[in-house]
């Protein structure tokens, strides 16, 4: 575990050492280098080795703070060892660290509301909607703001997603039980 560790540190201090290098090599090198570790952690995961497969990961996500799928794994790994608050400090710091990524809330926002807070997921995802996002972030959001009461919202934010793909029929269902609800409160 050392090695790789040792190996791994090297690679991303050579990365840096060599930023003058061609971009296209670099690329060629971070490629190889990630493949390698993705082939390593396939047989990390069938030996059950799931700590080696966090380190790697993380060490991963600190060489490439802007890689949703790392983050994205690196957070479950963490979740699957019970390991809720470094899985949260991973979706917080890739959101703060990818600002213009209309998908880098959606992990910390579905942290949030796979833990019923949902009044969390709201500031997370309103603002992205306009970057356009997957949708479900627009799901999510409608969801959270249906748990919490405000049907209003929920509605607009299924309005807009039906307005941006007018097929979604799982939505338009979605936005039919949340307009009866608001009908039966009255």
């Amino acid at each position: 575990m050392k090695k790789t560790l040792g190996i791994a540190l090297a690679v991303v201090m050579a990365q840096s050492a060599f930023c003058q290098v061609d971009q296209k090599r670099m690329e060629i090198i971070n490629d190889t280098i990630y493949n390698r570790f993705v082939d390593q952690s396939d047989g990390w995961w069938e030996d059950g080795d799931y700590p080696r497969i966090i380190q790697m990961l993380w060490i991963l996500f600190l060489a490439n703070p802007d890689n949703y799928e790392t983050a994205t794994d690196l957070g479950w790994m963490l979740a699957n060892c019970e390991r809720y608050h470094d899985e949260l400090a991973v979706y917080v710091q890739y959101r703060q660290a990818n600002p213009s990524d209309p998908e880098a809330a959606y992990p910390e926002a579905n942290f949030y509301f796979q833990n019923k807070a949902y009044e969390k997921v709201p500031p997370l995802l309103e603002g992205t909607l306009k970057k356009g996002p997957h949708a479900n972030s627009f799901r999510i959001l409608a969801h959270a703001y249906d748990k919490m009461g405000l049907l209003q919202d929920s509605k607009r934010v299924w309005q807009v997603l039906i307005a941006r793909d007018p097929k979604d029929e799982v939505a338009k269902q979605n936005l039919k039980r949340v307009e009866a609800k608001i009908k039966d409160s009255r």
